[in-house]
């Protein structure tokens, strides 16, 4: 086990799409001491990641070109999330509307006058690849590539009907940020840029972020049962930003983090790990 020792990988396929709501403060919206993992976009097909080209400048003169140069682009990296279920659970988070029971069916606004007002949220999604690095001694090893966008905005658009299969449509538009969901900003000389829309990544088990709120005297944190950590190495933990150190601060579990100290009440406590 460990980090990935090539740096070329080839995915396939998408696996899963995380979302978790952001609170007020731009911290997954944990409530209580029970992790949360947010929503699972069910029946995930695509997620399409328009990044616009550079701008060309050419400079010209005599009758000819004599210089070519780049600036960035003007328009915002923007995205499409598609599916083939409806969400309703999801779309409600998403837009802050409910679900209604009549009767023994279920009704659910489309178009209404909350649009412009959805929630910004995390979103990470996951797909199989394989390490294809011809250097690597772990050639040909199963990997796990991810995209995160730190803060989020889906908006549900709805399908058509027809002989087609169901399909669901997100617009997707990925937020600058200048910090990871759990806190950590950025920096020129970590990263090598203090601002960015999202970020890719590739690890060998498959990326989790998960979250809870701190009560003040509780020290134990349980993760979903379902989703076990692969190893401890595999787990990092922040509390309000600041990065936990394993055993002087908390010790770490395949199944639970168990604090030194109790974290303070409303404490943002946010766990990034991998799973089998």
């Amino acid at each position: 086990m460990g980090t990935p020792s090539g740096d070329k990988h080839s995915g396939v396929g998408f696996r899963h799409c995380q979302v978790l709501v952001l609170g007020s403060d731009d911290y997954p919206a944990a409530t209580d001491t029970s992790a949360y993992e947010g929503q699972t976009i069910s029946g995930a097909k695509a997620l399409t990641i328009n990044d616009p080209e550079p701008r060309r400048i050419t400079h010209t003169g005599d009758d000819s070109i004599f210089a070519m140069d780049v600036l960035p682009p003007t328009e915002a990296m923007s995205g499409e999330l598609r599916t083939g279920k409806v969400n309703d659970d999801v779309d409600a988070v998403l837009t802050d509307t409910n679900q209604v029971t009549i009767g023994e069916a279920k009704f659910f606004g489309i178009g209404t006058d909350k649009r412009g007002d959805e929630k910004q949220v995390t979103l990470l999604a996951y797909r199989q690849a394989l390490d294809t690095d011809p250097d690597s001694g772990e050639y040909g090893s199963r990997r796990w590539q991810f995209r995160l966008f730190p803060k989020a905005i889906l908006v549900p658009r709805e399908g058509s009907y027809d002989e087609n299969p169901e399909e669901m449509i997100y617009t997707v538009t990925p937020q600058f940020i200048n910090e990871y969901p759990w806190g950590v900003s950025f920096t020129t000389s970590t990263e090598g840029f203090t601002r960015a829309q999202g970020l890719r990544g590739v690890s060998q088990y498959k990326p989790k972020i998960v979250a809870f709120n701190g009560s003040g005297s509780d020290t134990t944190f349980a993760f979903p049962s379902a989703k076990a950590a692969a190893s401890t190495s595999k787990v990092k933990v922040w509390v309000d930003g600041t990065l936990q150190e394993v055993t002087t601060d908390v010790t770490v579990n395949t199944t639970s983090l168990v604090f030194t100290t109790a974290p303070d009440a409303d404490a943002n406590i946010v766990a990034f790990y991998e799973h089998e």
